[in-house]
């Protein structure tokens, strides 16, 4: 006897998914740092006494150029108006008195000239003065400079927003086993394995 033997395979079909999938990462602070130290820019000056003497030297004798001009040139112009008014005073002295009879004016002229020069040198008056203190000016010692404070900044940059990355989710559908008929006869017995 005859056998229909009839095997068929059913189709397979697989799925593959791939979840979506979302990453953020934080970007890190980035850090900077402006340094410049402190510094004083400072100094102190040195000391100095200046001291005048001339004061104390002019009462004794030592004259610069400027006090010595002023000074004798007012004695100068002083002895010519005196000098000047003495001769104009001889001379109307000469004019009206000596043509006169026994007058002996030029004689008494010399004469007077004589007196008043021994005169002046017993009359001498000298005269003691305090000799003044030379003016002494102390400039102290200075601190002079503008102190540079310095610039010690840090500086925190970061972003606003993290970086993100979306990954869109999959699937996959294939055809893992295609469906299958298949028919043959056998004699005498079904063949189940075949």
């Amino acid at each position: 006897m005859m056998y229909l033997n009839i095997r068929f395979t059913q189709p397979q079909i697989s799925v593959h998914t791939q979840l979506s999938k979302l990453e953020a990462h934080s970007t890190p602070a980035r850090l900077s740092t402006k340094n410049q130290q402190a510094r004083s820019n400072q100094g102190a000056t040195q000391m100095s006494i200046d001291i005048d003497t001339y004061p104390s030297r002019h009462s004794y004798g030592y004259t610069n150029h400027a006090d010595f001009a002023r000074q004798y040139g007012q004695q100068g112009f002083s002895d010519l108006a005196q000098s000047t008014s003495g001769h104009t005073a001889d001379a109307w002295n000469i004019i009206e008195n000596a043509a006169k009879p026994s007058a002996k004016t030029l004689q008494n002229m010399a004469k007077g000239e004589v007196t008043e020069f021994i005169n002046k040198g017993k009359n001498r008056h000298i005269v003691a003065e305090l000799i003044p203190d030379p003016k002494i000016t102390v400039h102290p010692s200075e601190v002079r400079g503008t102190p540079d404070r310095g610039d010690v900044t840090v500086n925190i940059d970061t972003d606003a927003f993290a970086q993100t990355h979306f990954t869109r989710g999959q699937v996959e559908t294939y055809l893992q086993q295609k469906p299958d008929v298949r028919q043959w006869v056998t004699e005498g017995r079904y063949d189940l394995y075949a």
